[in-house]
């Protein structure tokens, strides 16, 4: 009898286990279900409130060109949106940044060949930073067509694992840390001052660059003669003043002060400046103290290319996206998206 009663009270205890196991799984499922629902609800109203902040920044940039001729960072699109409460302990918050206020990486490569120009200010650039400046070399015929990579091609193809080069230009500066020779911390600081605003070729269309690298031919390209993307003086750093400018640090560093109290409104502005301070602006194209070309005309007062950043986090959780725009004039129209997506 008592071993009936043991065996019974254990088979009860067995099934209590049991149910309390089910019942146990049943509420974790119900509650990762919950929580997954919880955050496709909040991924769905971040989204819906980036795109509103997209468009209210597209409208600041518009309103913003259509008042003033330049760009400054006391302009209001440089102001930034602190965080704000918008709803149910929903905040938001964004900023936008001056893409003309850095180095265009893409300038480097112009129809699958190396500006030697652009590469100059470059590794100038890159001296000031107190960064490597074999890096140039690296990224720019990391960018070049397949058939001018002969140089710098076995150290991808016989890498652990083996990949190619771009081959093209970059459309997110994230890529770079594929190119030989850089590291996290060199690509971390190298990217506050460079951008990858796409660029137009030099005469040669896409298909007829895919037409030589398929035929394995050596392409007739043009070399290319240009000085790249201007920079606009009002918001970029001394280090990329002087490097496109192919002036002397000290002077980009002088313009910096100045502009504080008094932004460039013109050209001419730039050049008077210049010439204030003892730069031969008269001069132009010929080697600056041993430096990069001087290079005035990619100096100005103006931009066209700016990215947008939007957050927006409940307390708990953070959704952060960023969007790339164009304006593509001063007439009040808003900037075009060229591309946007979750940061």
């Amino acid at each position: 009898m008592r071993r009936n009663q043991g065996a019974a009270l254990v088979t009860v205890l067995v099934i209590v286990f049991i149910v309390m196991a089910i019942v146990a799984n049943l509420t974790v499922t119900n509650f990762r279900m919950i929580k997954r629902l919880e955050n496709r609800q909040l991924i769905e109203q971040a989204t819906t409130i980036a795109y509103s902040a997209m468009d209210f920044s597209r409208a600041v940039l518009a309103t913003s060109g259509a008042t003033s001729s330049t760009d400054t960072l006391n302009d209001v699109w440089a102001k930034g949106l602190p965080k704000t409460l918008l709803m149910d302990e929903m905040y938001m918050s964004g900023y936008l940044q001056d893409e003309q206020s850095k180095f265009n990486i893409n300038d480097l490569v112009a129809s699958g060949q190396v500006n030697p120009n652009v590469l100059n200010q470059f590794t100038a650039l890159l001296g000031y930073l107190n960064l490597p400046q074999s890096l140039a070399y690296n990224i720019a015929y990391y960018m070049a067509a397949p058939q001018f990579q002969g140089d710098i091609m076995p150290q991808y193809i016989r890498g652990k694992p083996a990949y190619r080069p771009a081959g093209r230009p970059l459309v997110d500066l994230s890529e770079l840390i594929l190119v030989k020779g850089m590291t996290a911390e060199i690509n971390q600081k190298l990217v506050q001052y460079i951008t990858a605003i796409p660029v137009n070729g030099y005469g040669l269309t896409a298909e007829s660059m895919e037409s030589a690298i398929q035929n394995n031919k050596q392409a007739a390209l043009p070399v290319p003669t240009g000085f790249g993307s201007v920079v606009n003086v009002n918001t970029a750093t001394a280090e990329v003043i002087a490097a496109k400018g192919g002036i002397p640090l000290n002077v980009a560093q002088r313009m910096i002060s100045y502009r504080n109290s008094q932004p460039f409104k013109t050209t001419q502005d730039i050049t008077t400046f210049l010439t204030t301070n003892g730069v031969n602006t008269s001069s132009s194209n010929t080697p600056n103290n041993n430096g990069p070309i001087l290079n005035i005309g990619g100096l100005g007062v103006s931009s066209s290319y700016f990215t947008i950043h939007a957050i927006v986090d409940d307390q708990n959780d953070q959704f952060r996206w960023v969007g790339f725009v164009y304006r593509q004039n001063r007439s009040g129209q808003w900037p075009q998206i060229l591309w946007q997506h979750p940061e």
